[in-house]
């Protein structure tokens, strides 16, 4: 006589199970089910499926997606180099851009890989005029992570700033890949298309 398992005895199936059924939850889900969705996948590092979620035609889908990805690259070194980057960012804020500097300069020293520490240093050299710079960092920053959209968008508008059109282009359009909805990347490619146009 063949005996069935019940379903909870079933073993479960690869990884990459749960992150399509997380990924399901958080596009379609009742609102606390996508918000614990959400913190699962930013638990276990999902970049690549809440990258995916970025294309999504549901806004909210995207407003969680983007959420996640900041929390993932933020996290990223772990609590003690999350409050220093917390620091950083509050002297950013409050526009006390020299020692935001000095603190996401320090980060960098101590976790070079740390994508997040490059893309707030660019972040910061923009702010303070200096564009070409900015965009070397935010150029770092897509190194380590090519799906940061938000280095991306950095990139186009330093290129901008820079009037390297072509360029500008290039990483707008790599930007809207990656967040379609995102009308800035709209924008900064209508911008450098037109400026290409005009040969300048």
């Amino acid at each position: 006589m063949a005996i069935r398992l019940n379903d909870e005895f079933v073993p479960s199936g690869e990884p990459g199970d749960e992150l399509g059924r997380l990924q399901r939850v958080l596009e379609t889900g009742a609102p606390a089910e996508r918000q614990t969705a959400l913190r699962r996948l930013v638990e276990l590092g999902a970049e690549p499926v809440l990258t995916a979620c970025l294309r999504s035609a549901d806004a909210q889908t995207v407003l969680l997606a983007t959420a996640g990805l900041w929390d993932c690259w933020l996290n990223e070194q772990g609590p003690v180099a999350r409050q220093r980057m917390d620091e950083g960012i509050a002297h950013l804020d409050a526009g006390q851009m020299e020692s935001a500097l000095e603190v996401f300069v320090e980060l960098i020293g101590r976790y070079p890989d740390w994508a997040e520490a490059h893309n707030k240093r660019a972040t910061v050299l923009y702010l303070l005029g200096s564009a070409r710079l900015s965009l070397q960092a935010c150029r770092k920053v897509v190194e380590l992570k090519p799906h940061h959209f938000g280095a991306w968008n950095g990139m186009a508008l330093c290129a901008a700033q820079l009037e390297k059109w072509q360029v500008a282009l290039d990483a707008a359009r790599r930007a809207l890949e990656l967040q379609p909805s995102a009308q800035a990347n709209l924008d900064l490619i209508a911008l450098a298309e037109e400026k290409l146009r005009e040969g300048e």
